[in-house]
């Protein structure tokens, strides 16, 4: 009897599991096809790389001028889509953007170059998405360089800026997020007296500015200008040296 009464209670037990077992399952089955029946978002369209090359395209030819730009494209932001890079050039004689190709410009009626970063979205947009200015005044000079790394595309900025007997030098190469944030590789900055200048805390010292010159000597050995304008300081004279001027020319090419 008892044997009975212990096999019966087993018996409930099971038929009681079984039963929530089946409940939640087709609980799980109607959530399921409720879930089916609501609205999905649309998936995000691929933007393919000759899509990409002929939104930029075109939006360069609806804003800017073959004759006084250069453009080339670069995969800056690493996703495997290229950007198009644009440059273009200010002539001091006439105030209007300068005729680029074929070595027209010259240092002595250069007054200032705007880069722009052009990247075309998935759903068509042609976005700006990082600036840069290099001027023949003393504090816009500078060097923007295009530099290929492990077959990565990259800006190098390279500003050997002196003044007030101090100088200031900065180097970065770096690459940009698809919202065009500055992913740096590498930076670095120095500090110390030019010339005649006063030492301060914390400026390099002759190793430590050799080390600097031989790093940046480096990074921009492979490098295509895009834009230099430039008189570089020679730290061991204590004087500056020539002017450095060069940009780049080229049309819808591939860098």
């Amino acid at each position: 009897m008892e044997r009975r009464h212990a096999l019966s209670v087993i018996g409930m037990f099971l038929a009681a599991a079984l039963a929530l077992g089946l409940a939640r399952w087709e609980e799980r089955q109607l959530w399921g096809m409720a879930e089916d029946r609501l609205p999905k978002p649309a998936a995000e369209p691929v933007l393919d790389a000759d899509e990409a090359r002929q939104l930029l395209r075109t939006y360069f030819m609806d804003r800017y001028s073959e004759a006084s730009c250069s453009a080339i494209y670069t995969d800056l932001t690493h996703d495997g889509v290229e950007e198009l890079l644009v440059l273009t050039v200010e002539n001091s004689r006439t105030g209007e953007p300068a005729p680029l190709h074929g070595g027209t410009l010259d240092a002595g009626s250069f007054t200032s170059a705007q880069v722009t970063v052009l990247r075309a979205g998935r759903d068509g947009e042609v976005l700006p998405i990082y600036e840069f200015i290099c001027g023949a005044e003393h504090s816009q000079w500078g060097e923007l360089y295009l530099k290929k790394e492990e077959e990565a595309d990259y800006l190098v900025w390279y500003a050997p800026y002196t003044a007030s007997g101090r100088g200031d030098f900065q180097l970065a190469q770096f690459s940009l997020g698809q919202d065009g944030a500055v992913l740096d590789h590498v930076r670095e900055r120095i500090f110390f007296p030019a010339g005649e200048g006063p030492e301060r805390e914390g400026d390099a010292d002759e190793t430590e500015i050799a080390a600097f010159l031989a790093r940046a000597e480096s990074i921009l050995r492979d490098a295509e200008p895009v834009i230099v304008f430039n008189v570089i300081h020679d730290t061991a004279a204590g004087t500056d040296g020539p002017r450095r001027f060069a940009y780049l020319d080229a049309l819808f090419t591939s860098f």
